[in-house]
């Protein structure tokens, strides 16, 4: 299969930044205390109802006070092998912040919805060093929300700099509690006007989710100066999807095998980003040494060389924040009808070496068995194949695949 970056060998293109601290791939994990003290410290999630949850030794707490399936969340930083826990039909949670699992993967079926079965998966990847790093991908899965059996939200967020698996993290938590306990769309009682509240006022509620997830980064003890996170979030709403979306993870959909892109790269070359950020006082160029330039284009304070972000929209880089690399989110509007065929919403770690075309014709055959699992699992074989052909890295990767 062709690689979308053919035979060219890349240095060190795990680094969203490049700054004096760091240049090259292998971030070092901070010890497992600190790092649930400062996911923990600022999300203050009031009263949570009480509800279930799977760890990574599959056991299953029950509670008898929600059955309905409310959220999966994952947050995957460190193992060796898959973890599979048993899946009920309805149940209230999954939080997948675990601290010993590389690997995850589930299959499911969800009940009075357009979709028919999803799953989703996540792999650490390796350093220089050929050791496993932390892994910076988190997940969001949230399903049957408000009790509605065809409202469901995805999303794939996919940290970079020192401490980005503590903001993808935080992130991640972030947006559950916002939007199951938003009390302007928890007290609603249909798909339809969930949708025309978050479309409200050119999609108010979603883009100030963003935002103000960023904001709750930059006031928590996370030093998030030169870390962020991307986010590719699907609000799919009966027959109705709504993607947003910050940075270079991506979303799919197909069609009759015909694929379109759900959401664009926000690269800091592009024409109208590159515009805002030079108007803040930053510069876009690729990293320069020795005169030779290489790698993705990045922004820069003028005259500096740092941040070095590669991306024109995060949450988190909050240096980067001030020269126009906004958490403002780019929303779109798709349909859903009875020629649609699956979804995939992966981080870059996919994309970088396969592209939209490459990722539709890997998955079909297990569109044809309805089996998403393996198709995360063929996803990730896949990408991890082609980046110890092309790298020195091996990036994480994250799946979610969503079948109709």
């Amino acid at each position: 299969m062709e690689s979308k970056k053919g035979n060219e060998k890349k240095q060190g293109k795990n680094q969203r930044f490049l700054s004096p601290s760091f240049k090259k791939g292998g971030i070092k994990p901070q010890k497992k205390e600190e790092n649930e003290f400062k996911i923990n410290l600022l999300i203050n999630m009031a009263e949570e109802e009480e509800e279930e949850e799977v760890t990574a030794s599959p056991k299953v707490k029950k509670s008898n006070k929600s059955k309905r399936l409310s959220l999966q969340e994952g947050n995957i930083i460190e193992s060796k092998e898959i973890a599979q826990a048993p899946m009920k039909k309805r149940k209230s949670t999954e939080d997948g912040n675990i601290n010993k699992l590389t690997n995850k993967t589930k299959n499911m079926k969800l009940s009075e919805s357009h979709i028919k079965n999803i799953a989703y998966m996540s792999q650490a990847g390796k350093g220089e060093d050929g050791f496993t790093k932390v892994n910076q991908d988190s997940f969001l899965v949230v399903n049957n929300l408000y009790k509605l059996g065809d409202y469901n939200i995805f999303a794939v967020l996919d940290g970079h700099g020192m401490n980005g698996h503590l903001v993808s993290q935080f992130a991640s938590k972030y947006f559950s509690h916002y939007y199951r306990k938003n009390k302007k769309l928890n007290v609603l009682e249909s798909e339809e006007e969930v949708y025309n509240v978050l479309k409200k006022n050119n999609y108010e509620t979603i883009r100030k989710s963003f935002n103000k997830a960023e904001h709750e980064v930059s006031k928590s003890d996370i030093d998030a100066n030169f870390s962020g996170t991307t986010c590719c979030m699907l609000f799919q709403l009966g027959e109705k999807l709504i993607t947003a979306n910050v940075g270079d993870s991506r979303g799919i959909i197909v069609k009759n095998d015909e694929v379109t892109p759900l959401t664009i790269d926000q690269k800091p070359n592009n024409e109208n980003e590159m515009k805002r950020i030079i108007k803040n006082g930053g510069e876009v160029s690729q990293y320069e040494e020795d005169g030779i330039k290489s790698g993705p284009y990045r922004v820069w304070k003028k005259g500096e060389m740092y941040p070095g972000i590669a991306m024109s929209r995060s949450i988190g880089d909050l240096l980067a924040t001030t020269l126009g690399v906004i958490p403002e989110p780019e929303i779109k509007e798709f349909v859903l009808d009875k020629n649609t065929q699956f979804i995939i919403i992966a981080s870059d770690g996919v994309w970088e070496f396969l592209d939209n075309k490459a990722v539709k014709n890997l998955v079909k055959p297990y569109y044809e068995k309805n089996d998403p699992e393996g198709a995360c699992k063929c996803l990730i074989n896949e990408s991890t194949k082609w980046w110890n052909q092309e790298d020195v890295v091996v990036d994480d990767i994250t799946v979610i695949a969503i079948f109709f």
